[in-house]
């Protein structure tokens, strides 16, 4: 184990800044936006309020790298649901939108979302969120193509999929203030059989078919 007195300096600022994102995102689960200060994460992160404006000049850029982040181990975390959806009997894109599902339903992404609503009426959020939620879908696309090649074979199937995402996403922002379990599980199977109707042959990258 390296001493804490022997890191270096980059690696002091790589253990800084992952704690400040950490707490960011604690902060943002628990508080809300407008609650989150910078004088909340540094406490939680156990940093000066200097240090923290030496990794990010204000609180909507420590929100923006944040999220990024959090949508970086998103990504990871779609990449093991396709992978892992040719070990069911289901067809594989059925499983791998039910694990899309419970990753979209995570306290941390569902905060995420809720900036999606704080963004148009604070301009210094706006400017910092809009690149950074274009970067994730572009790399979600991007990801999923890789391991499920039919979902973005043309545009059309890749607006097609992009079209059940969101609705999904929207579906998981309603649950903290109203779930319906009923008309959720409905929801969520006319999803699966529109899957099954668009990509009936969907299956991970280099996976052999289901006898």
């Amino acid at each position: 184990m390296v001493n804490a007195e022997h890191r270096t300096q980059a690696e002091r600022r790589s253990t800084t800044r992952s704690a400040l994102l950490g707490a960011t995102i604690a902060c943002l689960v628990e508080l809300g936006y407008t609650r989150t200060t910078t004088t909340e994460v540094t406490k939680r992160a156990g940093v000066s309020q200097g240090a923290l404006f030496k990794h990010f000049p204000t609180k909507s850029a420590l929100v923006a790298a944040a999220t990024e982040n959090l949508f970086a181990d998103t990504i990871e975390e779609f990449s093991v649901a396709f992978a892992r959806s040719g070990t069911s009997d289901a067809p594989p894109i059925v499983v791998a939108l039910r694990r899309v599902w419970e990753v979209f339903c995570t306290p941390e992404l569902t905060a995420v979302f809720r900036l999606y609503v704080e963004a148009p009426v604070d301009p210094e959020l706006m400017a910092a969120l809009v690149p950074v939620v274009m970067r994730h879908e572009e790399n979600l696309t991007a990801r999923a193509g890789e391991l499920f090649p039919e979902l973005v074979a043309t545009p059309e199937h890749a607006a097609l999929f992009a079209a059940v995402l969101f609705a999904m996403q929207g579906l998981a922002l309603q649950r903290p203030v109203y779930v319906n379990e009923a008309k959720e599980a409905l929801i969520l199977s006319q999803f699966e059989a529109l899957a099954r109707s668009l990509f009936p042959t969907a299956k991970p990258k280099g996976s052999r078919s289901h006898a």
